[in-house]
């Protein structure tokens, strides 16, 4: 079967608007994709995690008494008072900690 110039031009008028059919049928699925794809969260910072804690003292509650059970401390805690008297009968002074010393000159200023 001969084709003529007629039938092919035809079939390629049919076979543009097909391929022109899958091109915007793509389009529409990579614009989809892309508007469902959320951008990634920026990770919070300290500040903000401790400021959240703040608000409901649960999480982190919870939290420290996990560390507690995981390391094994079997007493009961203490008031922070209580353990600095006991660390100055054990002759432990916060002078003598650079941690300790940066802690009280934020308190004094």
């Amino acid at each position: 079967m001969l084709e003529t110039i007629e039938t092919l031009a035809k079939r390629l008028d049919r076979l543009e608007v097909t391929v022109q059919q899958m091109s915007d049928k793509l389009s529409r699925l990579t614009e989809e994709s892309t508007a469902q794809q959320k951008p990634p969260e920026k990770p919070k910072t300290g500040v903000e995690i401790i400021k959240e804690m703040a608000i409901d003292k649960r999480p982190l509650s919870q939290a420290i008494r996990k560390i507690i059970e995981r390391t094994g401390i079997d007493e009961e805690l203490i008031p922070i008072e209580e353990l600095q008297e006991r660390m100055a009968r054990h002759g432990i002074r916060p002078e003598d900690n650079e941690f300790s010393r940066a802690i009280i000159a934020e308190r004094e200023k």
